[in-house]
């Protein structure tokens, strides 16, 4: 009878009594060294089965080494059997036949923040730069990272990257026109005018330093002008203001051409010129008389009512009219008539006398109206 170490223990036992029974006659000294000798071979073939069963780990964690054996157990198994239930990587792990070799490093969590954002990393022992590759943050000469990229972290940590960029651009920029102050005796005192000037623009060659998408700072690198801007002016008046003539005497006391009086005697200068006028103009004029027609604004004719170009001195102007030489002294006058002259003569005047014989006299000369209202 023979027995194969790889069958089972219940399959030798079934082989040992059916050699029993086939055998009629035996002793019973017989019996009891077949039955050792069958319990001695259970027990070398139980022993062989479990031993061929067992797994052993040899698990070293960096600072002390830790053996485990189970039958038909697993690597996870192991490591609750070795109480190791720390967050960890493995580092190596080498296999042979049923022992296994295992070197692990325990992990710790390191939390980036970068710009608004952050998030958590399980890692080991490693460099800040290296725990920013393993999350695919590279860096460069520029950016800023805390702690320092070859500071070592081996605990909880949180690093703070700081992503620094020079980005370069150009933009328009208006250059303000300056203003300049003249001093002038074209004008008198207290009196000034203005020159308004123009803005010009330049092109502007900049860098800005972004710090995660932020600028914090722009340099200046060049300026490139477009159009020159062009000063304005001011120009002050420094002559001394004429003096204001006086009045030494009024229309009332004067003899004028005119018949026509105002509501209040005029006021004369020294020169017989009226003191108060809203402005004055020296123009042609030529005598006429009656026509045996009205006036265009329908009143009589009279000397004082003068002809116009009404789109130049409107109907109703009350002025005070004189030769320039000073000969004539019309006085009074309104405008009042117009006449076929204004083609020709746009800004001249028809002054009204009361006589051919006057009006021969007088003729056409240069007169110096001052208008009054």
């Amino acid at each position: 009878m023979s027995f194969n170490c790889k069958e089972s223990v219940g399959a030798v036992f079934s082989k040992i009594g059916s050699a029993l029974r086939a055998t009629k006659k035996f002793s019973v000294k017989y019996c009891r060294v077949i039955l050792a000798t069958t319990l001695a071979f259970a027990t070398v073939l139980t022993v062989s089965y479990l031993g061929l069963s067992v797994k052993r780990f040899n698990i070293f964690d960096g600072m002390e080494y830790k053996t485990v054996s189970l039958v038909g157990g697993n690597l996870e198994k192991a490591l609750l059997r070795a109480n190791i239930t720390d967050n960890f990587e493995i580092v190596s792990k080498k296999k042979n036949g049923n022992t296994t070799d295992l070197v692990i490093r325990y992990t710790f969590p390191v939390t980036i923040k970068t710009g608004n954002e952050e998030f958590t990393v399980e890692t080991s022992s490693a460099t800040v730069a290296e725990i920013l590759g393993l999350v695919g943050i590279g860096m460069d000469d520029d950016d800023m990272v805390k702690p320092e990229a070859d500071t070592v972290v081996d605990k909880k940590t949180t690093i703070e990257f700081f992503d620094v960029e020079y980005v370069k651009g150009t933009e328009i920029e208006t250059v303000p026109f300056e203003t300049t102050t003249e001093y002038t005796a074209a004008l008198a005192k207290g009196n000034s005018q203005v020159v308004s000037g123009k803005n010009g623009e330049q092109k502007v060659y900049y860098t800005e330093k972004r710090i995660n998408g932020e600028v914090v700072e722009r340099f200046i690198d060049n300026k490139e002008i477009i159009t020159t801007a062009v000063s304005g002016k001011k120009i002050v008046g420094t002559a001394a203001p004429a003096a204001k003539a006086s009045a030494v005497t009024t229309s009332a006391t004067t003899k004028t051409i005119s018949t026509l009086s105002p509501a209040t005697p005029i006021a004369l200068d020294a020169n017989g010129n009226p003191v108060n006028y809203k402005s004055k103009r020296t123009v042609q004029a030529t005598a006429y008389t009656y026509t045996g027609h009205r006036c265009s604004t329908g009143v009589n004719p009279q000397p004082g009512y003068i002809a116009v170009n009404p789109s130049i001195i409107p109907y109703g102007t009350k002025m005070y009219i004189k030769s320039c030489d000073g000969s004539y002294i019309y006085g009074y006058a309104v405008a009042a008539d117009t006449g076929g002259f204004i083609k020709s003569r746009p800004t001249n005047v028809d002054l009204f006398f009361a006589t051919n014989s006057a009006c021969n006299a007088f003729g056409r000369r240069n007169v110096e109206i001052y208008i009054l209202e």
